[in-house]
């Protein structure tokens, strides 16, 4: 039987694995919010405030291991066992790549430990 992990407790395992590396001084990197938040306007009557980028990846690094003269930018998209992506995050991910980002949708921190390391 494969335990169900919750897409919530992989990406709270993979920022632990990423602020120790970054403690270390071999990456920064952020948790991307986005989504909306309630907020009860002056009349009394709820709204929401959007932020951040629909489809945007879960989580932006920047690291220079293996590199000279720059560094590289990786976007993490953290699914559960079974989690599929949006057509926006496809349509960001595109993008991203475009500009020469790389682009990973992990399910585990070992995964994550492989694409930092490299």
């Amino acid at each position: 039987m494969k335990l169900k992990i919750a897409e919530k407790d992989i990406q709270r395992t993979i920022k632990d694995y990423l602020q120790v590396r970054e403690n270390q001084g071999k990456l920064m990197f952020i948790r991307n919010n986005s989504g909306a938040m309630p907020i009860k306007g002056q009349n009394g009557k709820m709204r929401y405030i959007k932020f951040g980028k629909k489809g945007s990846a879960d989580i932006l690094v920047w690291t220079q291991e293996g590199y000279v003269d720059c560094c590289r930018c990786i976007a993490l998209e953290c699914k559960s066992a079974t989690g599929k992506q949006s057509p926006e995050q496809k349509e960001w991910q595109g993008k991203f790549e475009k500009l020469g980002g790389e682009y990973y949708i992990v399910r585990s921190v070992e995964e994550v430990m492989k694409i930092v390391v490299n």
